[in-house]
């Protein structure tokens, strides 16, 4: 298996060390990003990128609770672990579905506990990992509602209204994704039929989840009227 792609963000740089070498020696093997503060990790974090955050509570700027307050507004399922010397913030990590609560002095055993919870957190969900433009991106397919070509670019949509443009073409990211439930309904479009709510056939449109839309190629119509009947289907032999 792959390893775990885990962000550590801790502004005390001996405690950082300490912590990196905890999780590199950990019973999961996993690479390692370091912040050094709230502000930047959430200039480098998108949806996908990371299976697990060590978030220390007490830093400089901005908290470690208010840069996971930010987080849980695009992402409500990436495990995080709060790292601090007291348990004052008991009911905000619950209150933000923080997976661990973490004392210090940390101990390998702590951090052996969250690995383990963040892979099995990943092989729930798909993460697709894609190559687009030479550049390695992981997707949260599961989340992802669709992509929509627009110039040099791809805006990707996922749930919580959150949208991440990267430099690609559908041509390249079509083909390494799941050929069910993404659909090449357009040109410019491909959709996750796990997000579409309804079809439209006179205005050659997919109806999406939280409010959006995905158009339909003529040419693609009779294409995409069989792939949506097969998922709903698919949906019904699921709920026997």
């Amino acid at each position: 298996m792959d390893e775990l792609q885990i962000a550590l963000c801790e502004d005390q740089a001996d405690e950082q060390a300490q912590l990196a070498g905890l999780i590199r020696s950990g019973i999961v093997p996993a690479s390692v990003s370091l912040f050094g503060s709230g502000e930047t990790f959430l200039e480098e974090y998108r949806p996908g990128r990371f299976d697990l955050v060590f978030m220390d509570i007490y830093m400089d700027g901005i908290t470690g609770v208010e840069t996971v307050r930010r987080i849980r507004q695009s992402d409500a399922r990436l495990p995080i672990v709060f790292v601090t010397s007291s348990r004052e913030y008991a009911l905000d990590a619950y209150r933000l579905e923080v997976a661990k609560y973490i004392e210090k002095p940390v101990t390998q055993r702590a951090v052996d506990e969250a690995l383990l919870l963040a892979r099995e957190k990943r092989e729930q969900q798909s993460i697709a990992v894609v190559i687009l433009r030479g550049r390695e991106y992981r997707l949260p397919v599961n989340r992802l509602i669709c992509a929509e070509q627009k110039g040099h670019y791809l805006v990707l949509s996922y749930e919580g209204n959150r949208k991440e443009q990267v430099r690609g073409r559908l041509d390249e990211l079509a083909p390494q994704l799941p050929a069910f439930p993404f659909l090449r309904c357009h040109k410019s479009y491909l959709a996750n039929l796990d997000h579409v709510t309804g079809i439209d056939r006179e205005l050659l449109l997919l109806h999406l989840r939280e409010g959006g839309v995905a158009y339909i190629r003529r040419e693609y119509l009779k294409k995409t009227v069989e792939a949506w009947e097969d998922w709903l289907f698919s949906q019904a032999r699921k709920d026997r």
